[in-house]
């Protein structure tokens, strides 16, 4: 006898479970606006707070916002130059739930370092260090999901590179 709980039969969640396991695709997703602002939001709102540990919160606010747009931007015009537009929508809300979920993981990693090690030892490093394997997974999910609107597997593999080094290094580095 299964369990029934509803949020983990819902096609949706399971989606996006298998999703994590490079078992399924974006396509498998509804065409849903408000599926897409709930994940932009979600994504904004996780990645300001991994980033709070190390900013303060206007920067952290600013991190989050501007991550989104450059993941928005940067989808839409890739899309377009592939003449694939019709899956903006669902390729977007994949690639926002996935770096959502990365940016969990590290929320979740650096506060079981930072409870773990008192302050005088460096958490802040052993969480960055720590945080590479998520990086990795993070871009090798989304070369998965790039992988699906038309992409080659090694264009696929650069542009998600390019995803996770602006988003994750270039601006993540910006103080101000």
């Amino acid at each position: 006898m299964g369990l029934n709980i509803p949020f983990i039969n819902d096609p949706t969640p399971r989606t996006f479970l298998k999703m994590l396991n490079l078992e399924a695709s974006q396509l498998s997703l509804p065409e849903s606006q408000e599926l897409l602002k709930g994940a932009l939001a979600a994504y904004v709102v996780l990645q300001a707070g991994a980033q709070y540990f190390s900013h303060s919160l206007a920067v952290s606010i600013f991190y989050g916002v501007a991550s989104a747009a450059i993941l928005y931007g940067a989808t839409f015009y890739l899309l377009r130059f592939l003449k694939q537009e019709e899956k903006f929508v669902r390729t977007l809300t994949a690639l926002a739930v996935m770096g959502a979920v990365a940016a969990l993981a590290y929320i979740v990693l650096h506060i079981i370092v930072g409870v773990a090690l008192p302050p005088p030892l460096p958490t802040d490093r052993l969480a960055r260090f720590l945080l590479f394997p998520i990086i990795i997974w993070t871009l090798f999910m989304y070369a998965f999901l790039l992988r699906h609107v038309s992409l080659r597997p090694i264009p696929a593999f650069v542009t998600a590179t390019l995803y996770v080094l602006v988003i994750e290094i270039v601006l993540s580095a910006i103080k101000f």
